[in-house]
Order: structure tokens, then sequence, then C-alpha cells
């Protein structure tokens, strides 16, 4: 499409899913993406935020570990899929994407195991990114405590810090000032395309773990006089990763409290909401009475003035109207017509 005269074209976005991990802190021999928090797989939220910045023609997964595996849970998505063969850190998935992006003119780079990114913190950081004019522009989050993060050191204009970044510094390579920093890398990044394409074969894998680092980006464009800048996350917890089994159950249980948030905000009600099990796809009817330890399950359809007793376990099931499920119930993939009587203890 030609822009009308006088107008520039819109610059073109990419965004780069890194979704190619094992999950070996996780001690599982599935890929780290497909564990599942609220019901479904870690990636599938961070595609659903995705595709709210781009279309699906403009998001690539860049999938290794068990690729296939990943292709067909996410399949559906209507994402674009880039294989990396060997897993050699984050900026060898970015090389092993050279070709797809080579038609962007800007490209952010997201993790697929960072669910509680929201759309418009990417809309932010794309928007901050084009402002700004960079070549590279890193989410950062401030950590109340940023263990293992590396810092952000930001340039200063006389004793007022700036929004450019002078470097970022591993945990381990850290000065005991820097180690006071707080303001820690996300691994979410914008990138203008031309210059991280000029600059990412001069990646280096002297590191213990031996991989080509994004994160040295920062240094090559900066020392190539190229302008690198951070943003702050407004939540810290938005930049979370899922890095061991305790991550994911804190991510889960977020998750959870804040799906049985919403419903109670639109008329549900809910006594003792910690001790439910409802997944993010689950719609619950107004006036709809859930009594503690019930589960909802799956893509759960509960209709209004419905009445769930407690210990009853419902996957992927659509109950109409005014329904009453007595205690101790177990249905599956099942309907229920209005107005119906269920249990207690029955199977469905």
């Amino acid at each position: 499409k030609t822009p009308p005269r006088g107008r520039p074209a819109e610059p073109r976005f990419a965004i780069v899913i890194m979704a190619a991990g094992k999950g070996t802190r996780l001690k599982s021999r599935f890929p780290k993406v497909l564990h599942q928090i609220g019901g479904k797989p870690l990636l599938d939220y961070v595609i659903a935020a995705a595709k709210q910045v781009a279309a699906p023609a403009d998001v690539f997964a860049v999938i290794g570990h068990e690729a296939e595996m990943v292709r067909q849970a996410v399949g559906g998505t209507g994402v674009q899929f880039v294989l990396q063969a060997e897993q050699l850190g984050t900026g060898h998935a970015v090389m092993s994407a050279r070709e797809a992006l080579s038609g962007y003119d800007h490209v952010l780079v997201l993790s697929g195991d960072v669910p509680l990114l929201r759309a418009q913190t990417i809309t932010a950081l794309r928007d901050f990114h084009l402002t700004r004019r960079a070549a590279m522009t890193i989410l950062s989050a401030e950590f109340a405590d940023p263990t293992g993060y590396g810092r952000i050191v930001r340039k200063k204009k006389g004793a007022r810090e700036t929004d450019e970044v002078a470097a970022i510094v591993e945990q381990k390579k850290l000065t005991p000032q820097q180690a006071k920093l707080r303001e820690g890398n996300s691994g979410i990044y914008a990138f203008a395309t031309a210059p991280l394409l000029a600059h990412i074969e001069k990646l280096r894998t002297d590191n213990p773990h031996q991989e080509y680092y994004l994160t040295d980006m920062a240094g090559l464009l900066t020392k190539a006089g190229k302008k690198v800048f951070a943003m702050r996350a407004e939540q810290a917890h938005e930049v979370a990763g899922a890095n061991t089994r305790a991550e994911l159950a804190q991510l889960d249980a977020e998750l959870r409290q804040r799906k049985c948030a919403e419903l109670m905000v639109a008329g549900v009600t809910i006594y003792r909401p910690e001790t439910c099990v409802i997944d993010t796809d689950v719609t619950v009817g107004a006036d709809t009475v859930v009594e503690p330890f019930v589960q909802l399950l799956g893509k759960t359809k509960v209709g209004a003035e419905c009445l769930i007793r407690s210990y009853s376990v419902i996957t992927s099931c659509e109950l109409a109207d005014g329904v009453t499920v007595r205690q101790g119930c177990v249905m599956a993939e099942s309907r229920v017509g209005r107005g119906a009587l269920l249990g207690p203890f029955s199977h469905l």
C-alpha cells in the first residue's frame, strides 16, 4: 500500500517470541513455554498479548527444543514459526530469524515464559523506542530484589539520570556501587532492524554458558555510536518469568486470583475465592454462586443464576441459566439445560 502523498509510511514492526528453550530448571523434558498456568501454556499468554499489537503474520515464535510439540500446541494462533535447530542463546535465536526479519524496520523481542506482560506495555515500549529514534530499547523494571538480573546503568546529565543506557552489567560483574541498583533488565527489547542485523554477527560466546547473549547488543551498539535506551515497566511482576516450579505456582496463583476478582466485579458470588481453581478462559453469568473448593476448568461456560456447590469439578462444559450442581459432581465436555438439578456426586 502506498501512503498518501506527504505522509511517511508507518514503520513495519515484527515481534519475535523466544520459545526454543528447554525446561532445564523446571527439571522437565517438556519445552518450558508449554508448562501451564491458569489452564493454558505460558506461550499462549505471550502470543495473545503480541497479537493485540501486531498481526499474526508479523509475529514469529522461535522454536527449538521439542519444536513440533510447540508448533502443534499453538499452531491455531496463526503466528509464524522460525526453527532454531541448535539452542545457542538469545542472540543466536535472533540470528536464526534474520531472513524472516529482513523486511521489517523494527523488531520487538519477547520471552515466551513471561505470561503476565500486557499488550499496553508492549505498545508503550514500541512507541518509546520510535520516539527516541533508538537502535535498541530495553524494557527494564525496578525489582524489590534484583538478584540475578543484569543491572541497567544509565548515562547521567550532570546529576540527573537520563533514559540513555551506558551499560548492562551482569550480576557477577557488579561493583559494590552497582550492586545497589534495583533496575534490572527484563530480557524484552525493541530494536531498529538495520543496526541489529548489521552488528549481530559480532556477538561472542566468551561466557560461562558459551552462548550468544542478545543483552550484549547494548554494548556493541553503544560502541558503534548508536543510541540505546531503557524504559521502566510500570509493574515489576509483569516481567516475571517462570524459571522454577515455585515461580510457576506463584504466577498461576496470581492469574487465578485475578480471574476470581474479574468474575466478582461482573456479578458472580465466589465464597472463599482462594480455595477455587478457575481457568483463564472460563465464563460465568451474573448472580451465579460458586461455593468453596470448586474447580471450573478449560473452556467451561456457566450461565446466570446458577449454583455450583462445593467440591464439584467441571471441565469444558456448558451450563445454561439456573442450573444447580450439588456437592461433589464431576463433569466433562457436557451440556446442561436450563434449570437442571444435578447430583450430589454425579459423574457426567
